[in-house]
């Protein structure tokens, strides 16, 4: 078993109580996309809708990964690997909050 694999376990159940707990709150991940004062909020209501939705999905993806990750013993470079889908998750949120309407952004700005 690798106990290391207790990280993603830990870190899924911190985000799923924290996602939870905010759930009214406006957050995002994807720094790197878009900065907060170039979105403009739509349908508030049902972009936080959609925002628990991937939250909960994230959270739920990294505990199975790290159950994964303990029981078949796989190598630490899968334990640092488990953080890039969940950025790809967040992003796929602000696609998919901008395709139903809910939010307005330039897409891919880096300035």
């Amino acid at each position: 078993m690798n106990w290391l694999g207790m990280i993603n376990i830990l870190f899924g159940l911190i985000y799923l109580i924290y996602s939870v707990v905010c759930r009214d709150k406006f957050t995002y991940h994807s720094r790197r996309y878009i900065r907060k004062s170039e979105i403009t909020i739509i349908k508030l209501s049902g972009f936080l809708r959609l925002q628990l939705k991937f939250s909960i999905f994230n959270s739920i993806y990294l505990i199975i990964y790290g159950i994964l990750i303990t029981v078949f013993n796989l190598n630490n470079q899968f334990i640092v690997m488990a953080f890039l889908p969940f950025h790809f998750i967040n992003f796929l949120l602000l696609i998919e909050s901008k395709s139903k309407g809910y939010v307005d952004y330039k897409a891919l700005s880096f300035y």
